[in-house]
């Protein structure tokens, strides 16, 4: 059974099974995270690379931390809506 920490919780209601199952996860890759989103590839690429959330694993494969990638998410939309 899945246990939700942190402030899941509260939005548990208007989780599907997509959602849950997305949040199981600690590493995405850019094409999940563009579809998870509503990001195209290259805004998906541009923001991973700005958070410091994207993982090198041998010579190919690349993944982004997906808790470091939505704080940065998170303190962007802040930091926008400050702006306004």
């Amino acid at each position: 059974m899945f246990r939700m920490s942190g402030n899941i919780w509260k939005f548990s209601d208007q989780l599907d099974d997509a959602d849950i199952a997305f949040a199981r996860r600690e590493f995405i890759t850019y094409k999940m995270g563009a579809e998870y989103y509503g990001l195209t590839d290259k805004q998906m690429w541009t923001k991973a690379q700005a958070s410091g959330a994207v993982y090198k694993i041998g010579s190919k494969m690349v993944r982004i931390k997906r808790s470091i990638f939505e704080e940065y998410l998170r303190n962007e939309f802040r930091r926008k809506d400050n702006d306004r």
